[in-house]
């Protein structure tokens, strides 16, 4: 594996292979709750605390395993996000809800600027990392990206679109966390070209913005049972799907040197 050259953490490495991580719990959390609580809960989980990122802090940074964390975010997030976007605000009823939305969507596509759009910039990340990416003939490298776009459109495509408001909701929280935690890795090592991370600055702007505007979302969500129980679905199945992305790509990146 490629290591590029920048100081450990100083922390212990952890044994080879990373177990599976233990899916935070909601059973606390009652489907009857108010909607609000969705984001209280979910800002409280620890995205930093995955083995994947607790792996990736007690070694010396390894570009291969960004390589397999943003190549595999594109390939999940990049075909399909403007689309669950596009679907979600077509259903809503409420056009306040639907605004905040459409502020994300506009972030999107790059508030007009086509060299913005974030499917570009992030293409141009992986572009950057690619040079660490491995060769495993005959293996999909990109299947946790594929398995996540699946799983995530189950819940953007349901039938009731407050289960696809309340995955948006923590999708949002995911992310700004996520991205701290990519942030935190890809600023310890001075190989990869600076103009390269565009999409990373940009999103650790945008991200903490729209985790804030699922507040909002969550506040409009109607007071009634059915609205409320469909976006704890939502939430649930999208945070299960995130973590479960954060999962399959330490099983890539790590299994090889496991083995």
């Amino acid at each position: 594996m490629s290591n590029a050259n920048a100081p450990s953490s100083g922390r212990s490495a952890e044994p080879s292979g990373v177990p599976p991580a233990a899916r935070p719990s909601m059973i606390k959390v009652r489907e009857t709750a108010p909607a609000t609580r969705i984001v209280a809960e979910h800002e409280a989980l620890e995205v930093s605390e995955h083995p994947l990122f607790t792996r990736l802090r007690s070694e010396p940074v390894s570009l291969e395993a960004l390589w397999f964390l943003v190549a595999n975010m594109n390939a999940g997030i990049s075909p399909n996000f403007v689309r669950w976007l596009g679907l979600t605000i077509a259903r809503l009823p409420d056009y306040r809800m639907a605004s905040l939305i459409a502020k994300q969507l506009h972030d999107e596509l790059g508030n007009g600027d086509f060299q913005s759009i974030h499917s570009h910039l992030l293409e141009k990340f992986v572009a950057a990392l690619s040079r660490w990416q491995p060769e495993r003939p005959g293996e999909n490298l990109l299947r946790a990206g594929e398995r996540l776009g699946e799983r995530a459109s189950t819940v953007f495509e349901s039938a009731d679109p407050y289960q696809a408001v309340g995955g948006l909701i923590v999708a949002e929280i995911f992310a700004k966390k996520m991205d701290r935690c990519l942030g935190d890795e890809i600023r310890r090592q001075n190989v990869v070209a600076p103009d390269a991370l565009r999409w990373l600055e940009i999103h650790e702007v945008l991200e903490v913005d729209h985790a804030d505007d699922s507040l909002g979302l969550a506040e409009l969500i109607p007071d009634d049972a059915d609205a409320r129980a469909a976006a704890w679905r939502g939430a649930r199945e999208l945070w299960d799907a995130m973590w479960g992305f954060l999962d399959d790509v330490a099983e890539l990146a790590f299994e090889r040197r496991a083995a």
